[in-house]
């Protein structure tokens, strides 16, 4: 990533990852980038607004056509083993 930051960039779209996963709904660039709106929407710090803003646009340029509507493999093992525990 291409953060300032790298560790926090991480951190913001592992959170909303985790977030997804925990909904059980499918995990791709494009949700990623909804999810991070929404934690967007929460009240929060400037500093947070700030790097979810980064994580997003960060999310949207990587994305292309062909790979932005399709959930990622590792993503997707996540969401798995949080169904097996269930």
């Amino acid at each position: 990533m291409l953060f300032q930051d790298d560790s926090k960039g991480h951190v913001i779209i592992g959170e909303a990852a985790l977030h997804l996963a925990l909904a059980k709904q499918e995990i791709s660039v494009i949700s990623l980038i909804a999810e991070l709106g929404h934690m967007a929407a929460d009240k929060c710090s400037d500093e947070r607004l700030a790097e979810i803003s980064q994580a997003r646009s960060w999310l949207k340029r990587s994305a292309t056509a062909d790979i932005a509507h399709q959930a990622e493999p590792y993503l997707r093992a996540l969401t798995g083993l949080n169904e097996e525990k269930n």
